[in-house]
């Protein structure tokens, strides 16, 4: 562990902060693609090397830190002790504090890596590939709630398998132009660079809360290119496939379509959207201005990041041999090693009395400053003397009475209840087979004159017979009942069916009579129509004859 991690640590959350309270004016005035780009600020700190003595010059801030006087918060401790102090053994502080840090970065780096695989494993899981562009593959999976995008090394975009029935044309569209965005951009290899500072900032909420937000204006951005990609009118499809998209649990090393918590904010984004040249051109020359800037007040350098060597001076002094040491050496020393009280220094002898010229000044010897007493170990204090064995509880029966002795001195006495009074508190239960009323079971308590409860019961086999043949006679009666309502029913079905089938019969006949009178009006028309040839009209009647005769016999049959 260096100076220049501890600096470097200090500077990228100040940057961070300074990201956080610019990203939203930067957004509203010079588009959301500026407010992603500011985020290169943390990431140029933390590869930013240290700068030389000759070429730094002192910073503004460094000049405030001297002014405050915040160098000597954290001077050596050994500067202002006694001797005897910086030989007693003391707790490493910045040594265990140094490696909880570590062991957090691990434990956060094998997490994020355990559920990327995890989550890759689970999306490819029955996944089915529908596409290719380049090395870019668009899959299916039954895994997925909306469209995503993961992969740097095999770039990958995930589609649920209902993607077709709950997007239209424009929407699908629209949704695969975003994912594929995320990977022309390199979003997905700056998301994996982002989760390694985080590790590094684990125990730092500003880098917890400046990671949600670097999530937001990255899909902002996107979003942006899409829209400028496809129109501003087509806005509204874009606000649709965003809600289609959302819900599911997002992953970090993926990109989602949709994120709860960015949600408000991107349809929000699409009715204000507006982007030019000039606006584009003004936000790179803002980004690029403000990466200058705080990369000069924050680099590692002996003069120009000397408010933060300030705090970090110590962190270059880390040695996890006094760790090891600490845990070694013996929690408590004996009382015998603990010094005793210096005597107090006897006072000065009076100077001896001598004469002196007329006009001189006579001046006496300075008395000499005794020595500091030395300070005692902090860790050595005298042992604390054993306190005295507690007496255990005893117990104790006579005259038929239990006394209980606690440690603390109560003293507690039950009675013990003898065969007579167990007796009276069981009660008298008989159970026995008779008739009292008209209940199947009856049941009376009382008292007898030794103050003995009595429960008597009694089981009326009649009654229960009884109520037997009652609900065997009220079973049979509801048979009957419904025997009857079946016979009913049977024989109101076969009169209906009777009716049915004779009023088939009488709209058929109908149906022939009419027919029959629509063929005999038919004929009479023809033969009084002398204009007709001859001939003609003696075959139309003669297949007019027919057709009467055929219905008469059809008539006929349904009459029989």
């Amino acid at each position: 562990m260096s100076v220049w991690m501890a600096e470097t640590l200090i500077a990228t959350t100040l940057l961070m902060a300074l990201v956080m309270m610019l990203r939203r004016p930067v957004a509203r005035w010079l588009g959301a693609g500026a407010a992603y780009a500011l985020w290169l600020l943390p990431l140029a700190r933390m590869l930013l090397p240290v700068i030389p003595r000759e070429v730094a010059d002192p910073s503004p801030l460094q000049a405030a830190v001297d002014q405050v006087g915040l160098p000597m918060l954290f001077a050596p401790a050994s500067a202002s002790l006694p001797a005897a102090v910086e030989s007693a053994p003391s707790i490493p502080w910045l040594e265990i504090g140094v490696g909880i840090w570590l062991l957090g970065t691990l434990a956060f780096l094998v997490l994020q890596t355990v559920g990327y695989a995890r989550f890759r494993a689970q999306i490819l899981l029955g996944s089915t590939l529908v596409g290719e562009e380049g090395r870019l593959r668009i899959v299916t999976s039954p895994a997925a709630a909306g469209p995503l995008a993961f992969g740097v090394l095999r770039p990958t975009i995930v589609l649920p398998v209902d993607f077709a029935l709950r997007y239209d044309s424009q929407e699908q569209e629209m949704a695969i132009a975003h994912e594929r965005a995320h990977h022309e951009r390199g979003d997905l290899a700056a998301n994996m660079v982002a989760l390694g500072l985080l590790a590094l900032h684990w125990c730092n909420p500003i880098a917890w809360i400046a990671y949600r937000a670097y999530r937001a204006d990255q899909e902002l951005a996107c979003d942006a290119r899409v829209l400028a990609l496809y129109g501003q009118d087509q806005a509204h499809a874009y606000g649709r496939a965003i809600l289609k998209a959302a819900g599911g649990r997002p992953v970090a090393g993926a990109c989602h379509l949709t994120r709860l918590a960015t949600l408000k904010g991107r349809l929000k984004m699409l009715s204000t959207h507006e982007s030019s040249l000039q606006r584009i051109s003004w936000g790179m020359a803002a980004v690029g201005l403000v990466t200058a800037t705080g990369l000069a007040l924050t680099a590692s350098g002996s003069r120009a990041a000397q408010q933060m060597a300030a705090i970090t001076e110590k962190v270059g002094d880390v040695d996890f041999a006094r760790l090891s040491d600490f845990v070694a050496q013996p929690a408590q020393a004996s009382l015998a090693d603990v010094p005793q009280a210096p005597e107090a220094p006897a006072a000065p002898a009076a100077p001896a009395a001598s004469k002196f010229a007329k006009g001189d000044i006579a001046i006496p010897p300075v008395p000499s400053v005794p020595a500091a007493p030395p300070v005692p170990a902090v860790d050595m204090v005298p042992p604390v003397p054993p306190m005295p064995p507690i007496p255990p509880v005893s117990v104790h029966s006579e005259n038929g009475r239990i006394t209980v002795r606690h440690r603390d001195g109560r003293v507690e006495t039950h009675r013990i209840p003898d065969a007579a009074e167990i007796a009276r508190r069981v009660p008298q239960v008989d159970v026995r087979e008779g008739c009292e009323g008209d209940e199947p079971v009856s049941r009376r308590e009382s008292v007898n004159a030794d103050g003995r409860r009595v429960i008597r019961v009694r089981i009326c086999q009649a009654a229960i017979e009884s109520q037997a043949r009652a609900a065997g006679r009220q079973a049979e009666r509801a048979g009957r009942i419904a025997e009857a309502q079946a016979r009913s029913a049977e024989r109101m079905a076969e009169r209906i069916a009777a009716n049915a089938e004779r009023n088939a019969r009488h709209s058929e006949r109908s149906a022939h009579m009419a027919a029959l009178n629509g063929l005999r009006t038919s004929r009479a028309m023809i033969a009084r129509n002398t204009s007709m040839p001859e001939k003609a009209r003696s075959e139309a009647l003669h297949d007019i004859d027919e057709e009467i005769a055929d219905m008469r016999r059809e008539l006929d049959s349904l009459d029989d």
